[in-house]
């Protein structure tokens, strides 16, 4: 379960949120990939003919608890300022593989379009022409890695691809979120149950000639569900940015952007299946204008970022950072103490 959205500024650039909710600890780490490489190797591993030399470089999220995990993008922003991952969607069908040397395993297929395109306009035109034929993840009979891919570029173009029925579907999104099951247009049509939200109180209503008063603030969000399905998570990130008091900067836009991810969170245990359960395992924000990438992990709210203009990725091609789960906070006890000192000096 993850949940994906954009957020702009007032004046019109883009920041992107994504929180990562998975059962299996994925072991993510920041992972670079240059400019020019050729993907030919990790292909080959794959069993598949299709290759490309990228155009890009990008930083990522990678998987590397998983089998080939390593160098696998779920979650990335390039240096053009375009934004994808790969979020769960039960039900996903993939192509059938008519051309070997189209063949793109779909573990592949954010690493492709972080390292190829610049907007989504030329994703959806790569998508839909037919350059690649997407194939699932299989193991015995089951197609596995059912996943769709919310895409997102620095002029605010926000689009969405999903297989469905062994076709590609590219959906422009218009409300900027997307979550997990139903497919997305399900859930743009679900928005419909809350045209009532607002942002304003209802401080009082009448009934039977009895006035009742509002118990508190945020009457107007009556009605918006918490709990952590994904209709209810769509919904949730969808009034959350519609209704967030308007920013001027990046900085401001970066900041919301955690704070709508904050409510979303899924703390460890609260979203159980047998014996695993879905967890936030870390939430990410990416500044599509500045290419900045942001990251924090469950076991710690700082925030950590890398400024993919400052990277020489020459020299980080294939390597991979991660990020620190340590400190929870900043002491500034001893700054408490010199403040208190010097006040007492001035008295």
């Amino acid at each position: 379960m993850c949940t994906n959205f954009t957020l702009k500024t007032t004046k019109g650039q883009v920041v992107n949120g994504r929180s990562m909710e998975f059962g299996t600890d994925l072991g993510s780490q920041f992972f670079f990939r240059k400019s020019g490489h050729d993907y030919k190797g990790i292909l080959n591993e794959f069993g598949a003919e299709y290759s490309w030399i990228g155009k890009y470089s990008f930083v990522c999220m990678n998987a590397s608890h998983l089998p080939f995990g390593t160098p696998l993008a779920t979650d990335g922003i390039n240096t053009e300022g375009l934004s994808t991952g790969s979020l769960w969607l039960p039900g996903s069908e993939y192509q059938k593989i008519t051309d070997k040397k189209k063949e793109l395993p779909v573990e592949l297929f954010c690493n492709w379009v972080l390292s190829q395109f610049a907007t989504c306009e030329d994703v959806k035109q790569a998508v839909l022409s037919g350059e690649v034929q997407v194939k699932g993840l299989t193991l015995g009979k089951g197609q596995l890695m059912p996943v769709h891919f919310p895409i997102q570029d620095a002029q605010g173009n926000s689009i969405v691809i999903e297989y469905i029925n062994g076709e590609p579907h590219v959906h422009d999104n218009p409300v900027g979120v997307l979550t997990n099951d139903p497919p997305f247009e399900w859930h743009v049509t679900n928005l419909r149950n809350y045209v009532n939200i607002t942002s304003e109180d209802f401080e009082s209503a009448e009934f039977e000639g009895v006035q009742y008063l509002q118990t508190g603030h945020g009457t107007g969000f009556s009605g918006v569900p918490g709990d952590s399905t994904p209709p209810s998570r769509f919904v949730r990130a969808a009034m959350m940015k519609n209704f967030i008091t308007p920013v001027e900067t990046l900085d401001e836009a970066v900041t919301s952007a955690f704070h709508i991810l904050n409510t979303v969170d899924i703390p460890k245990g609260t979203s159980k299946s047998g014996k695993s359960y879905d967890v936030t395992q870390w939430a990410v924000v990416k500044d599509l204008e500045r290419k900045i990438y942001y990251a924090r992990f469950y076991g710690s709210p700082q925030v950590y970022s890398v400024d993919l203009n400052k990277i020489d990725f020459d020299q980080m091609d294939g390597k991979m950072i991660a990020i620190p789960e340590n400190p929870i906070s900043i002491d500034i006890t001893d700054k408490a103490k010199e403040v208190g000192v010097l006040e007492a000096n001035l008295s």
